[in-house]
């Protein structure tokens, strides 16, 4: 177990731990911002005056694309409304458009690389286009759109009134109801949210408890572990990483000064839990492990918990089950303020609602197997 593999580590106090909560307060700008996101998922298009067409322009149209005498179904729709300057069309065909009138019908022609005799890993082909060209080698074909311009047309997000809110609204009759609700779910999500992830605000605050030298073995090997963990994540996503540490503004000496950091966090975090079960006599449980093995597949618990012990990583699953149990715990058990000092009461009741839907969890994931 974990206390044994670090020994006798302390810390400074054993105090509960207070942490000072955000600001959560919502602004009039944000409910103004949601109440105009919701109405525009109510948004409709709607026919305006013709004129030229623009180049940012909505336009209803019909579409029919060949491939030479046979129809090529991914560009032929009836009364489909194209947005311009967004590459819903080739550019060929959007720039054939320029200047036409409502009633115009435009020719265009454009190159299309057609993968469908490529094989994909399913053996099925690439993409479905019509292509013919010899198996196992895309092909560019010409492709040729003929555009009706039946009409332009305006996206319309509809105005915020009491008629409207009635109408669209659940529970709300006015403006003011709606924007109340509004208000008051924003708050509820940006606590619910921040619950969710307070339990690593407190687990840092114990790790920052811990007295004397973090032991460099350990930290070295978690050092290794993380840059595995980081190397499958480029892999599984196909990225360089010298590209990706650009991206995030970092040099190879960075990075690594980040890895050391977050490994010593890591480890500091894993002895002082350690060291807070052994203070109050925490222990694990059968159904504590077994949560461990549940919790991605909880079908799997048993067997997955057969193969951790017959191959020697039980330990491994003990120590994280011991971390787990602790950090709810001393989460359950902390004190949250608001920014002024006085004591969120209200904050627990986001907290146990955070570890009442993992209990249900564990409920499933350590329950008997049906046979």
């Amino acid at each position: 177990m974990i206390q044994e593999k670090y020994g006798d580590y302390e810390l400074s106090s054993y105090d509960r731990v207070a942490l000072t909560l955000p600001d959560f307060t919502v602004s009039d700008q944000d409910v103004a911002a949601e109440m105009e996101r919701i109405a525009a998922r109510h948004a409709t298009n709607v026919t305006i005056d013709p004129h030229p067409v623009r180049a940012d322009d909505l336009v209803l149209m019909n579409i029919k694309t060949r491939e030479g005498e046979n129809p090529f179904p991914g560009l032929t729709h009836d009364n489909v409304d194209v947005q311009l300057g967004v590459g819903s069309l080739p550019e060929e065909a959007e720039v054939a458009l320029l200047g036409h009138e409502v009633g115009d019908v435009v020719e265009a022609r454009f190159p299309y690389v057609d993968y469908s005799q490529v094989a994909s890993e399913r053996e099925a082909p690439a993409d479905g286009g019509c292509g013919v060209g010899e198996a196992g080698e895309p092909e560019t074909v010409e492709l040729v759109s003929r555009m009706e311009i039946v009409a332009l047309r305006r996206f319309v997000t509809p105005e915020i009134t009491d008629a409207w809110v009635a109408k669209n609204i659940a529970l709300s009759s006015t403006v003011e109801e709606f924007r109340e609700r509004t208000a008051s779910r924003l708050l509820r999500e940006r606590r619910r949210a921040y619950a969710n992830n307070v339990e690593y605000l407190v687990m840092d605050e114990i790790g920052k408890r811990l007295k004397g030298e973090l032991p460099a073995e350990v930290v070295g090997q978690v050092v290794k572990q993380m840059m595995r963990e980081f190397d499958r994540f480029l892999e599984q996503y196909e990225l360089d990483r010298a590209a990706y540490l650009a991206i995030q503004g970092l040099d190879d000496v960075a990075f690594a000064e980040r890895i050391d950091r977050d490994a010593r966090d890591r480890v500091a975090q894993d002895i002082a839990l350690a060291s807070w079960a052994t203070r109050y006599g925490i222990e694990l449980d059968d159904s504590d492990i077994d949560f461990m093995f549940g919790e991605p597949t909880p079908e799997r618990t048993y067997e997955a918990r057969v193969e951790a012990e017959q191959s020697g990583q039980i330990d491994t699953f003990k120590d994280l089950a011991l971390r787990a149990k602790v950090a709810e715990l001393v989460t359950r058990d902390a004190l949250f303020l608001t920014p002024d000092g006085a004591e969120d009461k209200g904050f627990k009741h986001e907290i146990d609602a955070k570890y009442r839907k993992q209990q249900m969890v564990r409920a499933h994931a350590t329950s008997d197997p049906m046979l």
